[in-house]
């Protein structure tokens, strides 16, 4: 069978289960303003309000829908299956594993196609979610990973592999290198500074930081780092910092910063330490940023972070080691400028956001096709590109 000429532009609800921030909800802003740009009609509807990417949305002409004021789940799921039935949109997308209930009933009450969302390694959306988890795995038609490991996970835990689409994240780089700071990290520029960045909580491993950092110094006694967020964990690490006799000349909290890019090019490297991450979109800024970066083999980490090219990857729970790395790149200022250059040419070359449309599109076509006769054929015509003449035989 041969598949029609697309019918028009695509309708596309997004289900945000915040949009703080932080690097899922950075991607989902990406992915509405992709699409809304190649003139389909992009909804997003949000359990919270009041977020940092709110106001992004609203640049781009998508206003977020809250549909929060009802406290209770199945309340929120009434409003929500009652405004996407008003929206009749082709697509039900979740930005957050959690929200995949919301994407997968929602879709169902206006007979669109449900797609889930998977934005860390599996494991960690799986343990968080507790006894919800398989279900959030399990309900909707298809998955969007951001990394192959959150993949392998679904895969493991009984999604067929054809269920899952991989799209990697994306970096708007005009965007990132236009940013600007007032604020100066080095009040000695003669010493190297690492800097690490993301929400201080427990997946993160900021703690592990702060060990290789006093170990490091040990070699580097004017090493310096700064870490940019915040979180429950920053009383902790704030206490662990003094504990470890890392002072304020070692290491500053920053708190959250709406100018991170900015920050980023006044460091020497990156410092990412975590134990769970799906595709760690600080990896894509460091290396924007020309920074080289060390980090624990966490999600997809050792395939965007090429060792010995552009940073260096480590074992997970391997302090001694996270702290060698650091030492090589404080000493070798040559190694840091190469692997900074290395990397801002990868960004360049695989993940910039121009392409993220087309995968999309490509993303939503494969779910469609996997979708029983009468709902494919109400979708699919809508979600081919509407740059191009699609023809596939279905069989």
């Amino acid at each position: 069978m041969m598949l029609d000429d697309p019918r028009g532009p695509l309708r596309v609800a997004l289900i945000a289960g915040g949009l703080s921030q932080g690097g899922a909800e950075k991607q989902l802003v990406y992915m509405a303003r992709a699409l809304h740009e190649r003139g389909h009609d992009v909804r997003c509807y949000c359990l919270t309000r009041g977020d940092f990417y709110e106001a992004a949305l609203k640049e781009i002409g998508v206003d977020p829908i809250w549909i929060g004021r009802f406290g209770a789940p199945p309340l929120r799921l009434l409003r929500l299956g009652w405004l996407l039935r008003a929206f009749a949109p082709h697509v039900v997308q979740a930005g957050h594993f959690f929200a995949n209930l919301y994407a997968a009933l929602g879709a169902r009450a206006c007979g669109a196609i449900s797609i889930g969302s998977i934005r860390n390694d599996g494991v960690f959306e799986l343990r968080e979610n507790r006894g919800w988890g398989p279900l959030l795995l399990r309900l909707p038609s298809t998955l969007i990973a951001n990394s192959h490991a959150g993949a392998r996970v679904a895969q493991a835990r009984g999604r067929p592999w054809e269920d899952i689409i991989v799209v990697p994240n994306v970096i708007d780089l005009r965007e990132f290198d236009a940013v600007r700071t007032d604020m100066k990290l080095r009040p000695d520029p003669s010493g190297p500074l690492a800097i690490a960045v993301g929400r201080l909580v427990r997946q993160k491993r900021f703690d592990r930081l702060l060990a290789a950092l006093a170990e490091a110094r040990r070699h580097v006694p004017d090493l310096s780092a700064v870490i940019v967020g915040e979180g429950p964990e920053r009383g902790a690490l704030e206490l662990e910092a003094v504990r470890l006799g890392l002072g304020e000349t070692a290491v500053r909290f920053l708190g959250g910063r709406a100018d991170v890019p900015a920050l980023l090019r006044q460091a020497d490297f990156l410092v990412s330490s975590s134990d769970h991450e799906g595709f760690p979109n600080v990896l894509l800024e460091a290396m924007a940023a020309r920074l080289p970066t060390v980090a624990t083999e966490a999600g997809d980490a050792a395939s965007i972070v090429l060792p010995g090219v552009t940073g260096y990857i480590v074992p997970t729970d391997d302090v001694a080691q996270l702290a060698g790395r650091v030492v090589t790149l404080a000493r070798e200022t040559g190694t840091r400028r190469a692997m900074g250059q290395a990397g801002r040419k990868r960004v360049e070359l695989m993940y910039r956001d121009n392409t993220l449309a087309d995968r999309m599109l490509a993303a939503y076509q494969g779910a469609a096709l996997r979708q029983p006769g009468r709902r494919r054929r109400r979708a699919f015509p809508a979600v081919a590109s509407d740059e191009a003449r699609v023809r596939m035989s279905l069989r």
